[in-house]
């Protein structure tokens, strides 16, 4: 098979197609509404920390409801909870836009909008993650997420590339808002002609969303791979997408052009990301992955710090292209890596604690925003690009102690096959039974005659033992005859009958005992009046009445 052909294996299956063709359009408004956000609200405020608030409404969303989105996703179809997921967000967009043209949009509706997607996308992301592991075999999982992520790159290249085209004409972004709503009517018929695929867990295995959720979260934490990925995953999108928060910042105060001006600087990064991404999808099973991986972590980190000393505003355009690469490849490795890893019955719940990775860094938008008007935003570049590169340090020393370990089990990469696909080995044949010795040359009760095989053994206590033994029967040992089944049963529901009437008797003489023990309440009442009229009697005769 030709290279082309390897990287692009998993659409050889027909439902995966169409689920990644809908997420190409979906993923395309979302990147459009991510990147406009930031500079809508600077536009509106004129501060960075006002474009970080903008982003932190769908982080509050993401961080907080993206895990119970994991449970629900492994206990529920994911067709479903994939259509609502994409028809909430189109809606929001749809509203913003009308806002816009309308001179309507606030600071408070843009976060509500994006509190309100960042609730869609808690449900929807997992959902559609753990779809593609119930879609594609096991053995494509990691070409398919690979395939996945490379479908956000390309929607990272169409986003500003339509951003430029049409934030510039008459459509303004009030119409482009309402152009990005336009995309969910391809979005919807895509995803509603893939079948719907039965839960990863059957009813009768369903425990409380708490329990699921603590399991999952145990799952992760008590897996060393699983463990590290995560983190790393966390650590560097937080710092990767810092990069959209300070951007129009950086435009506007240090390069002298309008915060709007993010286009092709998106666009080169996004180019970047996606032309790097394409021989990346071949490279998760194989022994380069995890290098790779740092590798490309540690060029993110670079690029935070080639962008903060970008002079013009053309140089930032090329110098955006290191962060773009690394950002992209590291986030793809690192979730094929996480599908990879895990087992299929856990992975909504161990893609949704990735998404808390974004909700995380929607939630931190503000402190870079802060800092960034604190400090100045080149220093601010600078400081992230360090923080990356301590968490790529911390990955790799991870990673150093986790080579020697064995695959973790029940994942893609796991070869020894699991309790529940093991072969179950076929019994052994029964042996064929001795024929039975006539009663008059060997009596079937004789002590083993070892005297007649092996010399002559000298005395031992063990020996002795062995030669005491009776012989063993050739036999196997005979069932019981069903005439005996029904007697011992006869037996035990008498022996249960019996039980049960015993029981009623002694409840009965306790009951009678207890009512003989209840007082009458009329001779209750007779005695107490008589002992009145002793009383009254009493009284007279020690102060007669005058």
């Amino acid at each position: 098979m030709s290279f082309l052909g390897e990287t692009f294996t998993a659409f050889q299956v027909r439902n995966f197609k169409l689920l990644w063709s809908g997420s190409l359009f979906s993923t395309t408004a979302f990147m459009m509404s991510f990147m406009l956000v930031p500079s809508l609200a600077f536009e509106i405020s004129g501060n960075n920390t006002a474009a970080g608030l903008a982003q932190m409404g769908s982080g509050v969303g993401m961080f907080l409801v993206a895990p119970i989105g994991g449970v629900i996703a492994d206990r529920l179809r994911k067709k479903p909870i994939v259509l609502i997921g994409q028809s909430i967000p189109g809606l929001v967009i749809l509203g913003t836009g009308l806002l816009i043209v309308t001179d309507m949009i606030t600071i408070p509706l843009l976060m509500l909008g994006t509190l309100i997607m960042g609730l869609g996308f808690a449900f929807m992301g997992p959902a559609r993650q753990a779809w593609v592991g119930e879609l594609v075999p096991q053995r494509l999982l990691p070409n398919a997420v690979a395939l996945q992520q490379i479908a956000m790159n390309i929607a990272q290249v169409a986003g500003p590339l339509l951003i430029a085209i049409l934030v510039g004409t008459a459509l303004g972004i009030g119409g482009t808002y309402i152009f990005m709503a336009a995309l969910f009517v391809v979005v919807l018929p895509l995803t509603a002609l893939i079948p719907n695929t039965p839960p990863s867990a059957s009813p009768d295995q369903r425990r409380s969303v708490r329990f699921e959720l603590t399991e999952g979260v145990r799952y992760v934490v008590g897996d060393p791979r699983l463990r590290t990925l995560w983190l790393s995953f966390v650590g560097l999108v937080v710092c990767g997408f810092a990069f959209q928060t300070l951007l129009p910042g950086l435009l506007d105060k240090e390069l002298g052009r309008e915060p709007t001006d993010i286009g092709l600087i998106f666009l080169a990064f996004a180019i970047a990301g996606l032309v790097v991404n394409v021989p990346l999808a071949n490279l998760v099973r194989t022994r380069f992955a995890w290098p790779v991986l740092l590798g490309m972590g540690l060029l993110m980190a670079a690029g935070f710090w080639i962008l903060a000393a970008a002079p013009t505003y053309q140089a930032a355009i090329f110098m955006g292209i290191p962060l773009g690469i690394g950002r992209s490849g590291f986030m793809l490795l690192n979730n094929s890596l996480l599908m990879s890893t895990a087992r299929p019955m856990f992975y909504g719940r161990v893609m949704s604690l990735t998404m808390m990775a974004f909700g995380t860094q929607a939630l931190l938008a503000p402190v870079w925003g802060v800092l960034a008007d604190s400090i100045g935003v080149r220093e601010t570049l600078f400081a992230v690009g360090v923080i990356a590169a301590v968490m790529v340090a911390m990955t790799t020393v991870a990673w150093l102690r986790l080579r020697a370990l064995p695959p973790s089990p029940g994942g893609a990469f796991d070869t020894a096959p699991s309790e529940e696909t093991a072969p179950t080995p076929a019994p052994a044949p029964r042996p064929l039974a001795a024929p039975r010795p006539l009663a008059a040359t060997q009596p079937q009760t004789a002590p083993l005659q070892a005297s007649s095989v092996l010399p002559p053994p000298t005395d031992s206590p063990a020996r002795s033992a062995i030669r005491a033994m009776p012989a063993l029967s050739a036999e196997p040992p005979r069932r019981p005859r069903s005439r005996e089944m029904v007697v011992a049963a006869g037996v035990g529901v008498a022996l249960g009958l019996t039980a049960v009437v015993q029981r009623n008797a002694s409840q009965r003489r306790s009951n009678a005992a207890r009512a003989s023990r209840r007082v009458d309440p009329a001779r209750a009442d007779q005695v107490r009046r008589h002992v009145q009229g002793w009383r009254t009697r009493l009284a007279d005769w020690v102060e007669p009445p005058l």
